[in-house]
């Protein structure tokens, strides 16, 4: 049958919960001592999640959010719910601490290229107004940063080449 025990270690102070047995545990909980301060869960003696007492955390394998079933190849699936996207129906909601004109918030994509990185972002910046910003779009050149390539600002003008587009693109 299925049994949960407690073990307290004074030579390294972890506090440990253990279902099935301590070779073949189910659940792994560890907390301070000498492992550090951190949460880890682990099954068959993997961590497969770990709570840093920074607020940080590493999951080891995929995350589903809201589904089902999770898709072999996502690392990260989101379920969102039916609607409009004009209304608050978004299934990933990324924010940005910063107010400031030309400050936000992107998404970076990564890809090995040989012995180098491609990168993208796909991001999103305030304008002067405040109250409106631009999606933007950056790729990588091989130099030191990522400079934008294009925009569409708040009221749909597109600027490719530009961080100023003064018309619709048709």
């Amino acid at each position: 049958g299925a049994y949960m025990y407690l073990q307290g270690n004074e030579n390294d102070g972890d506090a440990r919960i253990y279902t099935g047995d301590a070779a073949n545990a189910e659940l792994f909980l560890t907390a301070s001592g000498a492992s550090g301060s951190a949460i880890r869960m682990q099954t068959a003696g993997s961590d497969t999640l770990t709570l840093n007492h920074d607020k940080s955390g590493v999951f080891a394998g995929n995350v589903g959010i809201g589904v089902a079933s999770l898709q072999s190849w996502a690392r990260l699936q989101v379920a969102g719910t039916a609607g409009a996207q004009t209304g608050a129906k978004q299934a990933l909601y990324v924010t940005s601490p910063s107010t400031t004109a030309g400050e936000g918030v992107g998404i970076r994509m990564s890809a090995a290229s040989g012995s180098n990185e491609a990168v993208g972002i796909i991001g999103m910046v305030n304008n002067a107004s405040g109250n409106s910003g631009s999606m933007t779009f950056h790729t990588y050149n091989a130099g030191a940063d990522i400079p934008e390539r294009m925009r569409i600002d708040n009221v749909g003008n597109v600027g490719i080449g530009t961080t100023s587009p003064g018309k619709l693109l048709s």
